[in-house]
């Protein structure tokens, strides 16, 4: 079952990166996991320049590394 602050983040991934100071910040409430849906849209916010470095910072964190590679060096298109 999804917390309250873990559904308005997932509703949202703009607003809660726009948030938070550090991505990481967002971890826990996620329970250190993403959805294929999460992923899409931290690809396509990243892909639009937007929150970057909160992006792969929050990747790293709940261990995605290779995600957070991908997205810093502009690889989108299994994420997309």
């Amino acid at each position: 079952m999804q917390n309250n602050r873990d559904a308005e983040i997932r509703s949202d991934w703009s607003a809660a990166l726009a948030s938070v100071e550090e991505g990481e910040e967002l971890s826990m409430d996620i329970g250190w996991g993403f959805t294929d849906e999460d992923i899409k849209e931290l690809a396509r916010l990243h892909k639009a320049r937007q929150y970057q470095e909160k992006i792969e910072c929050l990747l790293v964190d709940c261990n995605f590394i290779t995600a957070a590679c991908d997205f810093g060096e502009g690889r989108y298109e299994e994420y997309l």
